[in-house]
């Protein structure tokens, strides 16, 4: 679409040029006056002159055909160009000029035709074809379009370039309203940076067009062209950069195209100076590298992203297409036509358009990625109040259960004692009621844990002792083989570290084979971070073998346990509180034993 609306304007602006002659003559020295070049050997040239950026002067011969006898419009553009002087032949003294000046250097209200997408000379139209001379001198690309028109078909061939221009800037201001509006609410630096990219192009391209000129002082006015071309030249690198370091590609292309950008002050630098040539010069040239690097970068990505690599190696080759297109002619590389004069409109519009569709896929991408990380956050915050209820219907329900069952329980071991019940029954229903009030006391102390609501009082503890005391409490000293190797000692909390040891005890007794032995072993054992403290091991062996990775997951019960009463969660309260003591609770199988060993620091 763009290239048919392209097209359909070159077309229709076309109009009946008057000029039917043009030779060239380039004056090294920058000395030669109107009479000197008279005589001077011209070369054939084209309709456009492209010299590229040259200290010489550029003399134009032009010869307009006859005419009738009525005004007429000589255009000459681009309009960023310095100086632009017009030598007709002087009716009242035959063989002598007369000169006229203009250019982007000159006030604006004084030249000829206010036309601000070029200058122009008023002529006038003659029986016979007539020579005129334009002599050119400019820091900028030596790049010249003349051509003579009615002031009919100039007015109506400006009209045109209005329409054209309005609808460049309808398509630009929509991508830039598009970019901040985007910017805005995801507040991404690529985003950002187009923003900035699009403003510097729509001022790059209504500078050298001439639209600034009847709204800025004509020395600013060319100042400032040279400076939105080099601007626009930086902040173009920086975007592409800022783009394509999220491919991850070849990190000599990437400080290469870094480097060219650290240009910019140097090339300010020379601009402030008075060195506006070499400036603008050095900028073609960086923009050529950068072409260059922007082709050949996409095809090192080691990485993808939105979109994809393919899309990026696509856009980039029409960028650095139209880079080429329009900077080649600028430089003085290859020769072109009037068309090249709308490059800048035509590379801006398309690069805008090309960054467009990468920064609208990527968006829409990022918006998908949010819209999905909001819908997991309102899932697992939904899940936690819906857990924190549960835990606490949970922890109101262990209360109550605690209060309403340990009552009852009191009443049975009273009326058991007044019943004065002796042998194996009393020891079986005493055995009943103390199962029952064990699982109510890990459950209450599973659920403290859980709220994090128990506290570590920390002291002296001899575990030693207190594995003899439960070994006595349970009567099994006969097969318990007890070894403390080292000083068992340390600093912890007591309750806790006797509850852990009952557990692993108690499970020991439970599942190993009657008569069995049970090896205890205490020991000193540094941890791997390094902190010293003490390891004890319960061994054992066991009927069959257990699941060891799921081993102190809660309600688990080996294959074994259907024989004992319980609720798997013995070994799951004992990890439990071990790492609530900053240790670790350990299992392992040797054949068929099993070890727990667990490990609390001094």
């Amino acid at each position: 679409m763009l290239a048919l609306c392209c097209l359909a304007f070159s077309t229709a602006c076309k109009a009946q040029d008057l000029i039917i002659k043009r030779e060239v003559f380039r004056d090294p020295s920058n000395s030669l006056d109107i009479h000197a070049v008279e005589r001077q050997q011209f070369e054939p040239a084209k309709k456009l002159l492209t010299a590229g950026y040259t200290p010489d002067t550029h003399w134009l011969r032009i010869v307009v055909g006859p005419s009738s006898p009525q005004p007429l419009e000589l255009r000459i553009r681009p309009t960023y160009l310095d100086e632009v002087t017009l030598y007709q032949p002087d009716p009242d003294h035959p063989g002598q000029w007369l000169a006229r000046t203009t250019g982007d250097t000159y006030p604006f209200e004084e030249r000829d035709v206010l036309y601000p997408t070029a200058f122009g000379f008023l002529i006038q139209g003659q029986p016979e074809s007539t020579v005129y001379y334009l002599k050119l001198k400019t820091t900028s690309t030596s790049i010249l379009y003349a051509e003579v028109l009615t002031p009919q078909d100039s007015r109506l061939k400006d009209l045109r370039r209005s329409a054209l221009i309005v609808i460049y800037l309808s398509l630009m201001l929509w991508l830039t309203f598009w970019a901040a509006n985007d910017f805005i609410s995801t507040r991404h630096r690529l985003t950002g940076l187009f923003v900035l990219y699009q403003l510097t192009h729509i001022a790059y391209v209504l500078s050298v067009l001439g639209y600034l000129a009847p709204f800025v002082h004509a020395p600013l006015n060319d100042k400032l062209t040279s400076l939105l071309v080099i601007s626009v030249a930086f902040i173009s690198m920086m975007l592409h950069y800022s783009l394509l370091v999220i491919y991850k590609p070849s990190r000599i292309g990437m400080r290469a195209l870094l480097a060219l950008s650290f240009f910019y002050p140097f090339l300010l630098f020379l601009l402030c100076t008075g060195h506006a040539q070499a400036a603008l010069q050095i900028n073609a040239y960086i923009i050529l590298a950068g072409a260059i690097l922007f082709l050949t970068l996409p095809y090192t990505a080691r990485q993808d992203s939105t979109p994809s690599r393919k899309t990026l190696q696509i856009i980039y080759a029409l960028q650095t297409l139209s880079i080429g297109s329009s900077m080649m002619p600028i430089v003085g590389w290859i020769a072109t036509d009037e068309w090249n004069l709308n490059s800048g409109l035509a590379y801006s519009l398309v690069s805008g358009l090309l960054m467009y569709i990468i920064l609208q896929q990527r968006s829409a991408a990022l918006r998908q990625e949010a819209e999905k990380t909001r819908l997991a956050l309102q899932l697992a915050q939904q899940e936690l109040a819906f857990e924190r209820e549960k835990r606490d219907e949970l922890g109101h329900f262990m209360a109550m259960i605690t209060h309403e069952l340990k009552t009852p329980l009191a009443v049975i071991r009273l009326a058991l004692d007044a019943m004065q019940m002796t042998g194996p029954l009393k020891k079986h229903v005493e055995h009943s009621i103390n199962d029952i009030s064990d699982m109510i006391d890990r459950c209450a102390q599973i659920n403290r844990i859980e709220d994090q609501s128990i506290q570590v009082n920390v002291e002296s503890c001899d575990t030693g002792r207190i594995l003899t005391a439960l070994i006595s409490e349970y009567g099994c000293a006969a097969r318990v083989d007890l070894c403390i190797g080292a000083a068992a000692v340390i600093n912890t909390d007591q309750l806790m570290l006797r509850l852990i040891l009952r557990n692993l005890l108690e499970n020991a007794l439970k599942y190993a084979p009657a008569g069995s032995p049970i090896l205890i072993e205490v020991s000193t054992q540094p941890h791997a971070d390094g902190r010293n403290g003490i390891s004890i091991c319960i061994e054992n062996s066991v009927e069959t073998l257990p699941d060891i990775s799921r081993l102190f997951d809660k309600y688990y019960r080996g294959p074994g346990s259907r024989k004992q009463t319980g609720f798997g969660l013995g070994l799951y309260l004992s990890r439990a509180l071990a790492l609530l003591l900053k240790g670790r609770l350990d299992a392992s199988l040797h054949g068929d034993r099993i070890r727990l060993c667990l490990w609390l620091p001094h």
